[in-house]
């Protein structure tokens, strides 16, 4: 396998776990965030497998891409404020350490994916 799609693939798959990425408890806490890793997840499927198969140019699928981690970076921020505290009232780091991870992660694709011509994530390759 070469350099470029391990490094294509190692992209992918971090874009994947920034989406992902919740503590368990933050479900019991809100159960209405259970929607959001699908949703981003199939966004996300949509995206790239409509980019590989010519169902829109790379650059718009590279877009695309960039939109749902930016999208994850904003509802993650937007729940950050509200649920920082449990019900005990305590903080929860946890959730805390998490979110921000899982934004970091997100911030490092979309700038990775803006470094990269739209060509280059594509899986199969377009002479």
């Amino acid at each position: 396998m070469s350099n470029q799609r391990t490094q294509l693939i190692v992209l992918l798959v971090l874009q994947v776990v920034a989406v992902v990425l919740y503590p368990p408890a933050f479900f019991r806490q809100a159960p209405q965030v259970g929607v959001l890793p699908p949703a981003l997840l199939i966004l996300f499927v949509l995206a790239l497998v409509a980019m590989n198969n010519e169902w829109m140019t790379a650059p718009v699928g590279r877009s695309s891409l960039i939109f749902v981690q930016g999208i994850n970076i904003v509802v993650r921020l937007m729940m950050l404020l509200s649920n920082l505290k449990n019900a005990a009232g305590n903080w929860d780091w946890f959730l805390l350490i998490f979110q921000v991870v899982a934004m970091a992660l997100s911030w490092y694709t979309m700038t990775q994916m803006e470094k990269r011509l739209p060509n280059d994530l594509l899986f199969n390759v377009r002479n």
